[in-house]
């Protein structure tokens, strides 16, 4: 059977139910359960309880044993046969086909028929999944013991020459003679096979365990381990709020018969709900990081706004730092400096010695000028602290400034003087003059 994707997202919306069997159908099963039962001790209330309690796929989740889905797998297919029934073979009196309550009975389904004014439930067929030997054995025990009961081969092991082919020459020989004895016992044939079984089963299963439906589904196959066993039965006995939703037996027969029409893009309420939330979810992403780049663009422009008008404030040309940079590199490599910071620093040096030896002047020509009346030793000391910062200064001048006439620096400017006369000291103004030449004033 060929099913495509809208069809699988409309399966797990089936199995995503739980179903209780309708009142109107409730003495029917009950007599179908005593008459089919392998247990003939069920007590009144045990067969009451069968028919109130809830049927869904999500019971048989504890048929999962470690790294094996046999038994769980069994189940299931009992699941697609049921919706098999009710989609494409039940017609005339036959109103819908169940799974029976008593997962113990001689048959798996029942099929509920309409028999004038009264209803009346008939045991439906075993269903049969696995290996070759498996099913040949069980399909015998039905011949041989439960002449009533049919067995659909859900595997397609009986009813295929592909799958016929597994079994050994012996058991070949067998089903040949038991086929010519009972003719009218022939294996079901089933519209699924083994790959559709499979397929939808692990679907069930991504979809139970995980949110995973067909439309977001990937090839991660999964893994029938004890976390994700307990995983499972967790989020669907545990939950405060039940994921299952509850409906009827009709309910379930309607939605089957509308299975094998459903298009290719159909999608499953979840499947809907997941998709409107990623798409809120991106809004909101871009929406956020709008906002988050509008917020730093502002910030910016605050940030050079402020720039700009602290600048202004302080009289600062407006001038970008790499532009800056560039200007004193250039003015730097044009006196010969490899980079800007050399030569700050050699201008800050000489302009430091400049401050010092100016400084030194000034103070040494204003200790000379307050001397006036000293005795001659000072006036000395005054002329050799002027004779070593001229000296300083002339080391420290250019080629130009050392043409100077040095007759200038040795001309003593006028001054005064206390001389010892035979009359008494006397004080004697004296006229600038050139050292080593008599002063003919005196």
């Amino acid at each position: 059977m060929k099913i495509n994707l809208g069809q699988r997202e409309y399966l797990l919306e089936i199995l995503n139910y739980e179903y209780v069997i309708p009142d109107e159908f409730h003495t029917c099963v009950k007599d179908a359960l005593k008459k089919n039962a392998t247990n003939s001790h069920y007590s009144e209330e045990a067969i009451d309880s069968m028919l109130r309690k809830p049927q869904s796929m999500a019971v048989s989740i504890g048929a999962i044993r470690d790294n094996n889905l046999s038994l769980f797998r069994g189940k299931f297919a009992e699941w697609l046969a049921c919706i098999e029934y009710n989609a494409l073979k039940n017609k005339g009196i036959v109103l819908m086909t169940i799974i029976n309550p008593d997962s113990t009975s001689k048959a798996d389904l029942l099929h509920i028929i309409k028999k004038g004014d009264k209803y009346e439930a008939i045991p439906g067929p075993d269903i049969k999944c696995g290996g070759s030997s498996y099913v040949f054995n069980q399909w015998k025990k039905i011949v041989t013991n439960r002449y009533d009961i049919p067995m659909v081969d859900m595997d397609d092991v009986l009813t295929t020459e592909e799958g016929l082919n597994m079994l050994t020459e012996k058991q070949r020989m067998e089903f040949e003679q038991l086929k010519q004895s009972y003719p009218k016992k022939k294996p079901i044939k089933s519209k699924w096979n083994k790959q559709d079984i499979n397929r939808l089963m692990i679907d069930y299963l991504k979809y139970v365990s995980d949110g995973i439906t067909p439309f977001d589904s990937d090839d991660k196959p999964f893994v029938a381990n004890k976390d994700n066993r307990e995983r499972i039965k967790d989020k669907i006995f545990n939950l405060p709020q039940k994921p299952i939703s509850q409906s009827n037996w009709g309910d379930f027969c309607n939605r089957s018969s509308e299975l094998f029409s459903i298009q290719e893009n159909y999608l499953n309420p979840m499947t809907i709900a997941k998709l409107e939330q990623k798409k809120r979810d991106k809004e909101i992403q871009e929406k956020t990081k709008l906002l988050g780049e509008t917020l730093r663009e502002d910030r910016k422009k605050t940030s050079e706004n402020y720039i700009e008008k602290s600048n202004r404030a302080h009289g600062i040309n407006n001038v970008s730092k790499p532009k800056q940079k560039g200007i004193m590199t250039n003015i730097a490599k044009f006196f010969g400096y490899d980079r800007p910071t050399e030569m700050f620093a050699e201008v800050a040096v000489k302009a430091v010695t400049a401050l010092a030896v100016e400084g030194g002047r000034a103070i040494a020509g204003k200790m000379i000028h307050s001397s006036s009346g000293s005795n001659q030793s000072l006036s000395d000391n005054k002329r050799n602290a002027r004779t070593s910062n001229d000296t300083n200064d002339v080391k420290n001048s250019t080629s130009e400034r050392s043409q100077v006439d040095s007759s200038i620096e040795h001309i003593v400017k006028k001054h005064g003087q206390h001389y010892n006369t035979r009359e008494g000291p006397i004080w004697k103004e004296k006229e600038p003059y050139t050292r080593g030449k008599k002063n003919e004033s005196m």
